[in-house]
This record gives structure tokens, sequence and C-alpha cells, in this order.
């Protein structure tokens, strides 16, 4: 075992060759010798001990050597000591380094060398022989180093020092150039009172210290007159018997330290979240990308209109994030209406789990696999408890073998990666300066709303989100999270980079499961009914093969109409999905007479059929106002009716007035054809003799005579013969 200079060594059995902690300051080979110092408080002179012995101590484990902590008054740069301190060090040194002449290693641990040249050195300097000791040892117990000879401040002061009530500590107090009497001298009850007071502040009980100080007053150094009416009037103790605010400061930070005050300013929940210690990542203990996905939700600060009129406004969309939590690839995108809820989310996650060039393409974006190729299940999902407390997210844990995890209210620290995403997006988008931003500029009074401005659709804002989140994905680096395999490699930083790295290294791990199981458990579903023109969902009506060949809207017509559950993809109106008799899934198109619905959100279409369905106050004003007018006309042509028939003569009989009406209807009709409007060139002039015209067994239209024979036709009652 080697024994070295400035080495520390400890005893660890009673065979030990030495009795204390102990530092080697000299080793003499030749001699078979080591001269060692105790490390004790109060340090005696060296003494020496047999090198072998305590080799043989070493190796036998009855001693064993120990690293001890360099002081921190050593812990310090030549550039940093001032002047002072460097020559404090520089005269120490000065008086003892005659004494440890490099020519003559170890003279001074020669039996009796010691003793002589310290008498020497204090009779030449004229100083006592104990300072120069007190330097030695010091330097032969720090380890045998020039900076051992700096002062040592650390241990300076007085934990609780006792004042002399006629002295007290600080210059005396004055006003304007007069003495004024001393503050109080504090003893324990006020320092607990101080405590008390001071944790009002803490606690966040009291505005300010100030505040939480007057307290204080009230509390402990307050005495009231209670020989007067009122409950008497609350006067404060003498200056001389309460604390100030400068003690009460000065104590009040002494027992409860920065942290601690800040932690009860903000409240735990906002301190957890904005300052506690960062001990580490969320990347450290993942696998690779596809291992977790985080997933939340905001309103974005933009109002939108309607696709098909861009008048009716929507309000502000509710933009779904899906993060992979190692690469930092956003892996899933919904932009929509349906409010942070399991709805929102499932439809967000049904897009990271799906391919994202037809979703692109759908939006009107036309990208490559390679671009977002992003179509994997987790094996666990991060989400706020809001949207995955739910029987809905539980089914989705069972279903797809996904483990899912909440986040406690208040604590989005603990889905980093999400969360600092929104604002990147916001950036890029410059969303606050779009036309309906809600913040475009800081609103005063009278200006103009910012809603009026709203131009965009839900198709073109998600084009917009989309765009961002490529851009984001191919240009966004982030150094810090690239492994030392990935630097080898030389990956670039950013989160495709990782993402493809990591896909041709085969450290994606998905979670797959068939396609029937994922439409099963995110696809939103609701109820269709089945009618004579085919499945009616949110107004528009939807067919498939299966419907027709069990005669579905053939029954429904004849017996009523039912209603089946579906499923849909509510950034898509083309497509719905129902299930047969063995659970598989049927995909139902639209018909052919609401194909136009097939680019657009099923929800948009719902929202327009809805507003199309509900009459304007206006338009019901008009209704009912002309519906009014056309009770009134007809009520005067009755009337002038009325006034006519009066002029005429009465029938004397019933069979007079209701006998002739044969007669009457065909004089009437005589009448209608000869006023009645024809186009030019198609009424006949005159009526040429048979024979002249088209051959009798061709006759087929011959004018007013044809009329009047079938007129003469009429007239022959049943029964009667020619």
């Amino acid at each position: 075992m080697t024994v070295f200079v400035n080495g520390v060594f400890e005893p660890v059995t009673e065979l030990s060759a030495i009795n204390t902690i102990v530092r080697a300051i000299h080793i003499d080979e030749k001699n078979d010798a080591v001269v060692l110092i105790d490390l004790a408080d109060a340090p005696r002179q060296p003494y020496a001990v047999g090198l072998e012995e305590l080799r043989r101590s070493l190796e036998s484990g009855d001693t064993k050597s120990v690293a001890i902590t360099t002081p921190e008054f050593m812990l310090v740069l030549e550039e940093d000591l001032d002047e002072k301190a460097k020559q404090a060090r520089d005269e120490k040194w000065a008086i003892i380094a005659p004494l440890l002449d490099p020519d003559y290693p170890g003279q001074i641990f020669v039996r009796g060398e010691l003793g002589r040249l310290v008498s020497s050195r204090a009779s030449e300097l004229g100083v006592q022989r104990k300072s120069i000791y007190r330097i030695l040892y010091r330097y032969w117990v720090y380890g045998q180093v020039r900076n051992a000879l700096l002062k040592n401040y650390t241990a300076v002061g007085v934990a609780n020092r006792v004042y002399d009530p006629s002295r007290p500590p600080g210059r005396k107090p004055r006003f304007q150039g007069v003495l004024i009497p001393p503050t109080k001298m504090l003893n324990a009850v006020d320092k607990r009172c101080i405590r008390v007071g001071y944790a009002l502040y803490v606690n966040d009980k009291k505005s300010s210290i100030s505040s939480a100080y007057d307290e204080m007053l009230r509390k402990f150094y307050s005495v009231r007159d209670i020989s007067k009416k009122g409950g008497g009037e609350l006067r404060l103790l003498p200056t001389s018997e309460m604390p100030n605010l400068r003690q009460f400061k000065y104590w009040g930070q002494i027992f409860f330290d920065e942290v601690e005050t800040e932690r009860g300013r903000q409240g735990l929940k906002k301190w957890l979240k904005d300052s506690r210690p960062l001990s580490g990542t969320v990347r450290d203990w993942l696998r690779g990308p596809c291992h977790q996905f985080e997933i939340d939700a905001t309103i974005a600060d933009i109002y939108l209109v309607n696709s098909y009129s861009r008048r009716m406004l929507i309000g502000r969309p509710v933009v779904y994030i899906v993060v992979d939590s190692f690469s930092g690839m956003i892996v899933g995108l919904y932009v929509g209406l349906e409010g942070p809820s399991w709805n929102g989310a499932r439809q967000a996650l049904f897009n990271a789990f799906t391919s994202k060039v037809d979703f692109c393409a759908r939006n009107g974006i036309e990208i490559k696999s390679a671009d977002w190729d992003c179509h994997h299940l987790p094996h666990q999902i991060y989400a706020d408890r809001g949207e995955m407390l739910s029987l809905a997210a539980e089914g989705l844990s069972r279903g797809l073998g996904i483990e899912m995890g909440t986040a406690p209210p208040y604590r989005p620290d603990w889905k980093p990666m999400v969360e600092s995403r929104f604002g990147i997006l916001n950036d890029l988008t410059g969303i606050r300066w779009l036309p309906g931003g809600v913040a475009a500029r800081d609103k005063e009074r009278g200006e103009r709303d910012y809603r009026l401005d709203a131009t965009l659709n839900l198709r073109e804002f998600t084009q917009i989100i989309i765009k961002c989140i490529l851009h984001y994905n191919r240009h966004h680096r982030q150094p810090d999270r690239l492994t030392q395999a990935m630097i080898n490699d030389g990956v670039e930083p950013t989160a495709l980079g990782i993402w493809t790295w990591a896909s041709e290294n085969q450290m994606i791990a998905p979670n797959n499961r068939p396609d029937e199981l994922v439409y099963l458990h995110l696809l939103p579903r609701e109820r269709a009914t089945v009618q004579k023109g085919g499945l009616v969902f949110r107004g528009m009506h939807y067919v498939c093969e299966m419907a027709v060949e069990k005669n579905w809207f053939a029954k429904a017509r004849s017996r009523g109409v039912w209603s089946i559950e579906c499923r849909y993809d509510p950034n898509s109106a083309a497509h719905i999905w129902i299930q047969d008799d063995s659970k598989q899934f049927i995909r139902c198109d639209l018909r052919r007479s609401d194909a136009k619905y097939a680019d657009y959100r099923s929800d948009e279409i719902y929202d327009l059929l809805e507003a199309y369905r509900q009459t304007p106050p206006q338009h019901r004003h008009a209704e009912l106002e002309s519906r009014v007018q056309l009770s009134d006309e007809v009520d005067q042509i009755v009337s002038n009716a009325l006034a006519e028939r009066k002029l005429e003569p009465a029938p004397a009989t019933k069979a007079e007035a209701t006998g002739n009406i044969r007669e009457n209807r065909t004089e009437e009709r005589s009448r209608e054809r000869e006023t009645s409007f024809v186009p030019d060139g198609v009424r006949a002039e005159s009526v040429a003799p048979a024979s002249e015209s088209t051959p009798k067994s061709h006759d087929s239209y011959a004018g007013p005579r044809t009329a009047q024979v079938i007129d003469l036709l009429k007239k022959i009652r049943p029964g009667q013969k020619q």
C-alpha cells in the first residue's frame, strides 16, 4: 500500500499504527520513517513512525487512507485575492520559509532540530516562539501550500452574542444631530413575536413586510385603554420597548430563507410550476420515439368564419397538439370547435396515429411521407386530467394498450414538451396579427372590434398550422437533445432529424394495433337515422352497399325511420363508418346529391345547415307581414265577388241553380280557349277541307272542329244513343 506525502490516514482498529487521523508531512525512506502530524483542533508537534509498519497496517486493513475536504478559505484563485490578504499571507510565509530549506529537505524533522531552528528564528525576528510554531503547524496541517496561511474567516462571529444594555450595538441614533433614545435590544420573546409577525408576510396573508410589521405591533406591542367608552383606544408601547422595522426585516429574513418566502408568497402550486429546482429532463428515462406522447389544448387567439359564408363568425378554434417527448416531433394535430374535452383529444390522437399525407391532402397541402412520417401508436400518453379522466379514455387504455398519465392541476411542467410548443407555433404563425387576431393591438376605447376583421375559415387556419408544424419539425434546432451516438453520426439537432435517425437505427418501437381498433376507440360516435333517402347524419345523406343489399331505405319508407350508431371523422364530411353484424367497419359515402359537402368539415356543414334551418327575425317579420297582406287581398277579392253577385238576379230554385253546370262549364271553356294567350303561328287561322289536308285515316288534330265534336260527345248522357 502506498504512503505518500500529504496523504491522510485514519485508524480502523485498535491494532492500527496510528491513534488518530493524521497527515504524512515527510517520508524518509533511508531511515524507514514517516513524519506525521495530528489533524486535531489543537495540533501538536509532528512525530515519526515506522514507514514499513504503517504500510503493513494499511495492507492489513487496520488503517485506511481517507480524503478530506479542502477548507473553504483555501478555495480561491490568486487573482481573486486582494492585496491585503496577499500581504498577510506573504508575511507569514517569510517567517517560516528559512526553516523549510529545500536544499536540506527534512532537516527540521531531525530530533532536536525543530526546537533549535524555531528558537533561533524567534530571536532573529524578535517574536515569540509560539507564533512561529502556530504558523508551521498550520502550514503542515493544511497540506504544505502557501495559501494555507491565508486568514480563515469562516468561523468568525458569535451565534448568540450577549450585549451590555448600557452599551447597545451599532452607532448611536440621532435625529437632526440630536441623540434620541436607542432601539430596543431584542430578547427571546421579541424574536418569537417577530417570527409570528413575519410569517404573515411569508404565508401571503399580508401584502407587504410593512403591513406584517404593523400587524405584529397591533398584536404584541400595543395596549388598549379599557377605561374609555367604545372599547378603548389602542396605543403603541414606547419606541424603546418594541422592535423597529429594520430589526423586523433582519430577523425575519434569518427565520425564513428566500426560497421559503418565495414558496409561501407564490403558493405551492405556482412555485412548483415556475420556481421549483430542476433535477433533470423528461427525456432522461425514455427509450426513444413513440415511448411517450404528450397532448394538450389551447384556445387560439383568433376568430374564424364559416367555410360556406365568410360573414358567419364561428368564434375561436381549439388547437390540440400531440408531441413525442423524446424527439420533440409534433406528431398530431386537431383544429376545430370541440372544446378542450375528450372529443377534441381523441381527434388529435386519431390524427397522430394515422397517415399525415392523407390528412394534409384533405386540407389542400401536398407532402411526401418523409416530410411528416408519424403514424404510430405510443406506449404512454401524458395529458391533463380534464381530457383523460373519463370512461372513454379508460377504454383507450384497455383497448389499445396505451398507459395513460395525467398531470395534477396547475402542473404543466409535468408535460413541458407540449406546453412549450404552443408558444413556438404562436410565434411562427404570427397569430395575433392575422385578420381577426385577438391581441393584434392594445385595444383602446372606441377602436374597431377585431372580431369584425375575421376572414379565415377553419380549413385555411388549419393549413397555416400545418405549414408551421412542418417548418418547426424540420428547422427548429435543439442541440441538447442529441445523444453521443447521434453526435457521432452527425444528426441534425431537429425533431425531424432525430426522428429519422431513430427510425433508421430501429429505435422506434410503435404500439401496433389494427385499424379497426383505432377506429373503434378514437373516432367520435353519434346516432344517424336510416331514412328513405339514405343514412342521414348531421343533415347529410350517406349510402353504402350493405344498406342497399339489405333494403334499409325501402324498409324505412314503408315502416318508418330508425337510428343507428355511426363513427365519423370531424375533419372530413366525405365518409362515416358503421358496423355490420360481425362488428366489422363499413364505410358509407356521401350521396351524389350531397357530394358538394365532401371537402368540408362535418361540424361546419352541421352549423351551416342549422343556421339555414333557423329563420332570422327580419325574415319572420317579413313573412308575417306578407301573410297578413295575402289574407287582406283574398278578402278584398271575395268582397268584390260578393258585391257583383248581389247585382245579378238569384235563381228561383235550387235545381235551376245547379242543373246547367255541364253546359255552363262547356261555354266557359270555349270562352277560355278563345281568350287564352297563344304564341304567334300556333293558333290555326282557317280550317282546310279534309280532302285537301292529310288523309282521314291519319287525322290527329283538326283545330276548332275537333273541339266541337268532343263537346258534342260529352253532352250524350250514359245509356243514350246518338
